[in-house]
């Protein structure tokens, strides 16, 4: 079998452009086919998003909801805090920036980072409970008075 490394390949397999670098490709009926293991790259894609620079677009969104297996409307209402509708908006933007609000793609991005990168399940459960915190959080237009605890 005849194989060969490629430094950049574009796989399209997330249903958005990837750009995969020292691919190995191997004939197979005399065309070059990516050995890719689909599941690796869907990891480290799901750890990248967050720091995207550009907006997250509708096939994003709908590869992070379906990458945790949840659906429209348990996303709309544990991660984004929206009608299952405003999500189903979003993804038909296909590969296109959605409306999403910008807060809310905070959020999003700040959801995903704490479910890839939190270490262990007590760390996951505290990010957890202080974004639920925040979430819920009215905050006023007075001037702030921060609370600092001082040791002895």
């Amino acid at each position: 079998m005849k194989t060969k490394i490629v430094k950049k390949f574009k796989y399209d397999g997330l249903n958005f452009p990837v750009e995969l670098h020292n691919v190995t490709m191997v004939m197979v009926d005399g065309e070059w086919h990516p050995k890719i293991d689909v599941r690796k790259v869907a990891e480290a894609v799901i750890k990248e998003l967050p720091f995207q620079k550009e907006r997250l677009t509708g096939d994003q969104i709908k590869f992070i909801r379906t990458y945790f297996e949840m659906s429209l409307r348990e996303f709309a209402l544990k991660v984004v805090n929206e009608s299952h509708a405003a999500v189903a908006k979003w993804e038909k933007c296909a590969d296109k920036s959605t409306s999403m609000d910008i807060n809310i793609e905070i959020l999003l991005r700040l959801y995903v980072l704490e479910r890839v990168l939190a270490k262990s399940q007590k760390q996951r459960n505290q990010f957890f409970e202080s974004y639920l915190e925040l979430r819920q959080t009215s905050f006023t237009v007075s001037k702030p008075w921060p609370v600092v605890e001082m040791s002895a």
